[in-house]
């Protein structure tokens, strides 16, 4: 890995504060540096600390340059280095998990509930349990900005063992259609309010261009979302497993129930060829999209969807709401940083996360490279040049820090910020199941759920066949057991909270 070393100057103690003081209150984005110390680096003879981030990411364009500067920068504000540590998507898991179980040195990783298993690292000892005390301490920036509501979806038997990387947290379902194809055919999209409207629209879209494909297709529609108020409750993501709140029971039949006519309608698509041949498998949806050749398909509602839809595909789109706003526990573990265990100098690991997440400029510096190498500001908008630095900024500290790009629209960072503190919380909002009693049966019936999804969602088959056959095979993998260990957990769970 490429390092950096620099000469050392001083870092002063941080900033006290109370625990969730003026959280929701929006991110600092206005000054150039983050909330650190009353000192500055040149107040200390102490050797500079170097802190090992480790980003789940192919390794950008330019990094010798980029970290160069980025170093000069926390050098001389707080006496430390960063030494970013890219490891590619694909080995991400199997990396962090060899450096979690060998001791390897670094400081500070991410971590989510889908990859870098979260709640596994934290119940395995891996990452550091990080107190009240210590984000009030160390972590002045990040307590007073992400609302308070939100730290009970990272909670792992009650503690907390991650920072958490702000962006948008809630989901919200809608559908996206191809701006030039229902402004051609006089469709006013904002009229769809239901199944059997949205239907009649493909049906329309399918007529009018027959050599095109309607949508995309029912497996990437969420059901769960999709003309519901607020997304279906489900543990773990799995419908057989639905919460049901008005009992507080888990029900194994009720979502299929409910969303008979989603099913309906992708039975509907798929039998008139409104969707592609290979809709289930499909590799490259991306250049169909970009082509013009899928007129529909689900999307993620959120501020300046539409500009970033035209900034992914080069074609304009209009996107219409089909649920409302909701946080669930994975959304909010989807994108967290963990400090090592193990770690030398923890509290400067946690201070160096929250002063980037507290600097603008430094921010900017990780999510876009330097100005004149990777990109221009025009107007005051990133423009981004050839071979340029590309890092993930969702897993960097506050994406909301980031300078508008030419295709953002005015404004998208508070209206998302505010979309966060709006957003109403999924019932069972930090129910973190144990898997333990249950891992094998567990298992078992997701893997008969993999079997059966896409036959349902694509409309491969008729779904009251269809429903039927997998419940026989749920019970026979042991979904009994499974649904009375779960409901122990969810009663104690909410007797807690009680």
């Amino acid at each position: 890995m490429k390092k950096h070393k620099f000469l050392a100057l001083g870092l002063a103690a941080m900033m006290s504060m109370s625990v969730f003081a003026g959280c929701g209150q929006g991110a600092s984005t206005s000054g150039s540096t983050g909330t650190v110390s009353s000192g500055s680096a040149a107040q200390t003879s102490e050797e500079p600390t170097e802190i090992i981030w480790m980003v789940r990411n192919d390794e950008p364009k330019n990094y010798d340059a980029v970290m160069e500067a980025v170093n000069e920068r926390l050098l001389e504000e707080i006496n430390m280095t960063l030494d970013l540590h890219f490891i590619a998507s694909g080995d991400y898991d199997t990396k962090m998990q060899m450096a979690m179980a060998g001791g390897d040195d670094w400081d500070l990783c991410f971590t989510a509930s889908w990859a870098n298993n979260y709640v596994n690292a934290a119940g395995k000892g891996a990452l550091l349990e990080l107190t009240p005390e210590m984000l009030n301490e160390y972590a002045p920036n990040m307590m007073s900005t992400i609302p308070e509501k939100l730290w009970d979806g990272i909670k792992v038997n009650g503690s907390i063992y991650a920072l958490m990387n702000y962006q948008v947290m809630y989901d919200q379902a809608g559908v996206q259609f191809l701006k030039s194809a229902v402004e051609e055919q006089n469709i006013d999209v904002t009229q769809i309010t239901d199944w059997d409207s949205l239907n009649a629209v493909i049906g329309q879209l399918a007529e009018a261009y027959p050599d095109k494909y309607a949508t995309r297709g029912g497996g990437v529609m969420k059901p769960e979302q999709s003309f519901q108020e607020y997304s279906i409750p489900m543990v773990m993501s799995l419908p057989f497993l639905m919460y049901d709140e008005e009992t507080q029971k888990i029900d194994n039949t009720k979502f299929f129930d409910l969303i008979e006519p989603d099913l309906q309608s992708f039975k509907l698509w798929k039998d008139n060829n409104w969707v592609p041949a290979d809709a289930a498998t499909m590799k490259d949806e991306s250049t169909l999209l970009s082509q013009g050749m899928i007129l529909s398909r689900y999307q993620r509602v959120k501020p300046g969807v539409e500009s970033a839809l035209l900034n992914n595909y080069g074609n304009e789109w209009v996107v219409i709401e089909t649920s409302g706003k909701m946080i669930n526990t994975d959304a909010v573990q989807s994108t967290l940083t963990g400090v090592n265990i193990n770690s030398k100098h923890p509290e400067k690991a946690i201070q160096l996360y929250d002063y980037i997440f507290g600097n603008e400029e430094i921010s900017n510096m990780l999510f876009y490279g330097l100005e004149g190498q990777d990109y221009e500001l025009v107007n005051g908008r990133v423009k981004k040049l050839e071979n340029c630095w590309n890092a993930p900024a969702w897993q960097l500290g506050n994406q909301f820090n980031a300078y508008l790009t030419e295709t953002d629209e005015e404004g998208v960072w508070e209206a998302t910020m505010q979309g966060n503190e709006e957003a109403a919380l999924d019932p069972l909002f930090g129910f973190v199941p144990d898997r333990t009693p249950i891992e094998t049966e567990l298992a078992t019936c997701e893997a008969v759920w993999q079997e059966y999804k896409d036959i349902l969602y694509y409309g491969l088959k008729d779904y009251t066949e269809v429903i039927p056959e997998m419940m026989s095979k749920l019970e026979d993998a042991g979904l009994e057991k499974v649904t009375t260990e779960l409901q122990n957990q969810i009663d104690a769970f909410l007797a807690a909270k009680a």
